[in-house]
């Protein structure tokens, strides 16, 4: 399915909605549904908001998705941002919640562990230590205090040495200190082990039973993802 990037800015327009199943189904009857999205992405939610219908599409290996159609069927809007009269972004607060994690799930034991200050705060990374952006988030986090972070590697096919990096930062006696020679172009100096890439295949399951497709991912305690390096996002959340 092409996706055509659209800035939509649209006032709702509430009316009595129908029920849940019925808008779904209808939605789903559409032809323009049906011509789209093919059998690879489904309709796995949708909602009658007056003016349009909200589409929640899951597409194999991505996230879910927010999607608006047109109640005569003929248009499908995609990628676009729907903004309500308070200029309240409704995209990104619909995206953030389907897409949520439940991070009392996550297998923190298989995790690098590292608590600054109180660490009171708890953060989830999925990172690459060639991402450079990973690398940024890494160090910039060593400036801040009072927060727990749970680390999990997801190397990324464009960065080969990536693999080889995780599996000896696992292997290390202290993978803290590993982690941060990681980050850094000599890499860390130990050595590979069993055991060591046995936890490199449990973070990457994590990792995909997560929706982790790039990095840095980080996830905050109410399971929100947030993609990238967003500093100013990163310092608020960690300073509430």
């Amino acid at each position: 399915m092409k996706r055509a990037f659209l800035t939509v800015l649209l006032l709702l327009v509430l009316t009595p909605p129908l029920q849940a199943a019925d808008v779904s189904k209808k939605v789903r009857d559409l032809p323009i549904i049906k011509s789209l999205f093919g059998t690879e992405v489904q309709v796995v939610e949708a909602n009658d908001l007056g003016s349009i219908y909200e589409v929640v599409a899951a597409m194999p290996g991505r996230d879910k998705q927010i999607l608006y159609v047109t109640k005569d069927g003929r248009y499908l809007i995609s990628g676009g941002n729907l903004i309500n009269k308070d200029k309240m972004n409704l995209t990104k607060d619909r995206f953030d919640q389907v897409n949520k994690v439940d991070v009392s799930k996550l297998p923190l034991q298989d995790a690098i562990t590292i608590t600054r200050g109180n660490g009171a705060k708890k953060l989830y990374l999925f990172t690459d230590v060639d991402c450079p952006y990973c690398r940024k988030s890494y160090e910039w986090l060593k400036t801040q205090t009072d927060y727990t972070l749970y680390v999990f590697f997801y190397p990324l096919p464009m960065h080969p040495q990536a693999v080889e990096k995780s599996v000896k930062i696992l292997c290390d006696k202290d993978p803290v200190a590993a982690l941060d020679a990681g980050h850094t172009d000599h890499g860390p100096s130990g050595e590979k082990c069993e055991a060591g890439e046995q936890l490199l295949q449990k973070h990457k399951a994590t990792a995909d039973a997560m929706g982790v497709n790039s990095t840095p991912l980080f996830i905050m305690d109410s399971g929100v993802k947030m993609g990238g390096f967003n500093q100013r996002a990163l310092e608020a959340y960690l300073k509430k």
